[in-house]
């Protein structure tokens, strides 16, 4: 099925844009680049692999097997710059005459070094692990009674709420939602600062994180896992092929880069539908692929798709959008139980009726199961509850269960199944 365009494009006539740029981007920002000696055209603030996809440009580095790879399913995107080897592509943010260049992963040490940094070390009442709209809900329920400290590994707070424009189920729209929450927020945040570990030390959790060339150490009382969902992905030949993407990928694109992924854009998958909602909202056209995937075709990218039944698709862009999963990494590490619940999402932590996983550690958004942002506002929000009462302080959980419950609908019977 092929949908027609939105008239709310956002091209004006005259615009001079890149390739797959959706709108015209701020003049003054503009910077210039290299691509395997290629002059191309980016972006202050723009990461590598998004600057060179608007430019037209998917194929970036090359597996140890000699294997095309773009940047838009898994794992680093190892590329030279300026001669020094083993950057990220999708770490590393452009500048000015930078000089890039293709690698292979197998490519042999040494390996870009940063200078060795120093050790940082805070205390704290709570650390949240993760800023989306659970993170932010914990934190905005807790910030008048507790000393909180929230961490994200993206550059921004409330990354996931950035990546929608489909309206919320409270009526807002993400973005305008997620600037309401940072406005009110006070609670210390570092960003771009992932995670690596939490220990406990007594009564107590040692939180690791990493800042730039830092480390970062924080001794805290409680803390809150949210660290969102992780897309699924499909099986068929030559699924990491430069044109196949990932639905979180496709999102960020459209959301905050202002960048399509191609001209003749294919979905595939659950989700589906969803995504469709997203290009629909950008004004742009694609083809819902309804077999399963075959095979991807194409000599430096994806060219077409040929899908179970033999029917082949033409497409410069193929999305799967299988839906997401919990990101159960820290849950396991802190030693959570974790059970199969394909209702809510998948593999989950199980955990207490205050949603705590361990002694002293909680679940929430995301991370505990799949739902919808606001939904997971509620439950961040409601874990900040019990948290506050825990500490013998009067908290709000009655009024925020019952708005919970409320949204999640029939979901609440099946969350009995994970309670321990």
């Amino acid at each position: 099925m092929i949908t027609k365009p939105s008239t709310k494009s956002k091209v004006k006539e005259g615009d001079i844009m890149r390739l797959l740029d959706l709108y015209e981007k701020d003049p003054s920002k503009k910077v210039t680049i290299y691509f395997e000696g290629k002059s191309l055209e980016a972006y202050k603030g723009e990461p590598i692999h998004v600057a060179l996809l608007a430019n037209g440009i998917k194929w970036i580095t090359t597996s140890g097997h000699g294997r095309k790879r773009g940047a838009f399913t898994f794992g680093p995107v190892l590329v030279t710059i300026n001669g020094i080897r083993n950057y990220d592509g999708r770490k590393t943010k452009v500048w000015n005459g930078m000089k890039i260049e293709m690698q292979s992963y197998m490519e042999p040490l040494p390996e870009r070094l940063g200078e060795i940094g120093k050790v940082r070390r805070y205390y704290t009442d709570i650390v949240i692990v993760g800023s989306g709209a659970a993170g932010l809900g914990a934190a905005l329920e807790m910030q008048d009674d507790l000393e909180v400290m929230v961490f994200e590994e993206k550059g921004r707070l409330g990354w996931g709420l950035l990546k929608r424009s489909v309206l919320l189920s409270n009526g807002k729209k993400p973005k305008e939602f997620r600037e309401e929450l940072v406005e009110q927020l006070r609670a210390k945040t570092f960003t771009r600062t992932p995670v690596l570990g939490v220990f406990r030390d007594g009564e107590y959790f040692i939180v690791v994180a990493n800042r730039g060339n830092d480390l970062i150490e924080v001794t805290a009382k409680r803390v809150v896992i949210s660290t969102g969902g992780i897309a699924k992905f499909t099986l068929f030949e030559n699924n990491e092929m430069p044109g196949v993407f990932r639905e979180d990928f496709v999102l960020e694109l459209l959301n905050i880069w202002g960048v399509k992924p191609g001209n003749k854009v294919t979905i595939y998958g659950s989700n589906s539908q969803n995504i469709a909602r997203e290009l629909e909202n950008h004004g742009l056209n694609y083809t819902l692929i309804e077999n399963p995937i075959l095979r991807a075709e194409g000599e430096n990218e994806v060219e077409r798709v040929v899908d179970a039944e033999g029917i082949v698709y033409e497409t410069d862009a193929l999305i799967i959008a299988e839906g997401y999963r919990p990101d159960i990494h820290l849950a396991q590490q802190v030693g959570g139980e974790i059970a199969y619940i394909e209702e809510l999402g998948g593999y989950l932590p199980l955990r207490n009726k205050r949603n705590e996983i361990v002694d002293g550690i909680y679940i929430a958004g995301n991370a505990s199961w799949i739902k919808g942002s606001y939904e997971n506002y509620l439950e961040g929000r409601l874990v900040g509850a019990y948290i506050i009462e825990e500490f013998g302080l009067r908290g709000n959980v009655d009024q925020i269960k019952r708005e919970f419950l409320k949204k999640i609908g029939d979901k609440a019977s099946l969350l009995e199944e994970v309670i321990l």
